[in-house]
């Protein structure tokens, strides 16, 4: 079921990041596009393994124009376009040092929903950056063939691309970029150690021209929304980590109750306590070891400080947190004082949100939860 919630509730972050676009597009004299970039890998890595090989794939993105009566946050961002993007790569020549078989991940694709924006823009071409999020299916996992990195054929996706483009022809440009794929499952079911590729593309865009110029219209953006400077957050989330070897998993329950400061309509600061209830403790055998989130007892409790990225009603929330309490349990006796906290946060009330939360410790996902997030 946690499987199940966590894929879905990625689904509903593309569709909220993509139903912005109701307002005005339609009647926009500039009009959408099309582009397509085959790619070559430039470097594979994950944690705590060597990878070699390489990838050939490519990317397939829907561009919907976002520069005509742009939101608040789209100008303060420089928004070019919000994108639909799949993405495929050929993963058949790929092995671990350790592991030299073939077709040990088999293929993967992936869906994302991706924010593209200006860094830079002259006579000759632009320069964007587009971070993206959405879901990724590997062909490969511990359960079929006992690769020893992912142990679910769904997981999540994000990427980050920098790409010049210039334009050949009144409706066409030309495209060259680098990007960062990562594949991992927030630690739903392990192992979960992620693959990640980098990739340099060459592609072409075609403009898809509306056949007029931009006319009003009642869903257009006629002004700026009210947001409160200052407010006080308190939420609750329940998720699970996989048991290695295993399909089964542990529950967790994360509570958060803090301060928020709005900078201005994009940014915000916010800072807070982190519980988190663990409903199985270490009890020295493999079903309850947790790697770094190995607790001895039921609670760890933690303050946390990061920046709010605001998009109406949709707020991307990042934490770096220092534990106050956690009595971890390591092998080799190195105790975890520090942790990351990421996440999304919609919400449906001017007082009441649904929210997805990861936990990481280092570079290693701890649990992913969904729930709410209460605004009094």
């Amino acid at each position: 079921m946690g499987g199940v919630r966590y894929y879905f509730a990625v689904l509903v972050f593309s569709a909220l990041m993509l139903a912005n676009d109701v307002y005005g597009r339609q009647k926009s004299g500039q009009g959408n596009s099309f582009e397509f970039s085959p790619q070559v890998s430039l470097a594979l890595f994950t944690a705590e393994n060597k990878l070699r090989g390489n990838v050939f794939g490519g990317e397939f993105t829907y561009h919907i124009n976002k520069n005509v009566n742009p939101r608040p946050w789209m100008r303060m961002l420089n928004l070019n376009s919000i994108d639909l993007v799949f993405n495929y790569k050929n993963m058949g020549d790929v092995m671990l040092v350790s592991d030299p078989r073939s077709g040990l991940f088999g293929n993967t694709y992936a869906l994302l929903a991706a924010l593209n924006f200006t860094l830079l823009k002259n006579r000759y071409g632009e320069l964007w950056a587009a971070p993206g999020l959405g879901i990724g299916y590997l062909g490969q996992t511990y359960f079929t063939n006992q690769n020893q990195l992912i142990g679910s054929h769904l997981n999540f996706a994000s990427r980050m691309a920098l790409k010049v483009a210039t334009k050949i022809s009144p409706s066409m440009k030309l495209s060259a970029g680098v990007d960062m794929l990562h594949f991992s499952n927030g630690a739903i079911r392990t192992p979960n150690h992620g693959i990640n590729v980098s990739s340099v593309s060459l592609g072409l865009l075609k403009s898809l021209h509306s056949s007029g110029q931009a006319k009003p219209d009642s869903l257009e953006w006629k002004g700026g929304e009210e947001y409160a400077k200052h407010k006080f957050d308190f939420g609750v989330n329940i998720g699970r980590r996989g048991i290695f070897r295993s399909k089964e998993g542990l529950y967790k329950t994360g509570l958060y109750a803090g301060y928020n400061y709005r900078l201005n309509e994009l940014l915000g600061l916010s800072s807070g306590l982190d519980a988190v209830y663990y409903h199985s403790i270490y009890e020295y055998n493999d079903q309850t070891y947790e790697s770094l989130a190995t607790s001895l007892d039921r609670w760890r409790v933690g303050l946390a400080v990061g920046p709010d990225i605001w998009m109406d009603r949709l707020a991307i929330m990042t934490k770096y947190g220092y534990y106050l309490h956690y009595n971890h349990f390591s092998p080799s006796g190195n105790n975890v004082k520090t942790y990351w906290t990421a996440g999304l946060k919609y919400y449906v009330l001017n007082w009441a949100a649904v929210q997805s939360k990861v936990y990481i410790h280092k570079t290693e996902a701890d649990y992913l939860g969904f729930g709410i997030m209460l605004t009094p």
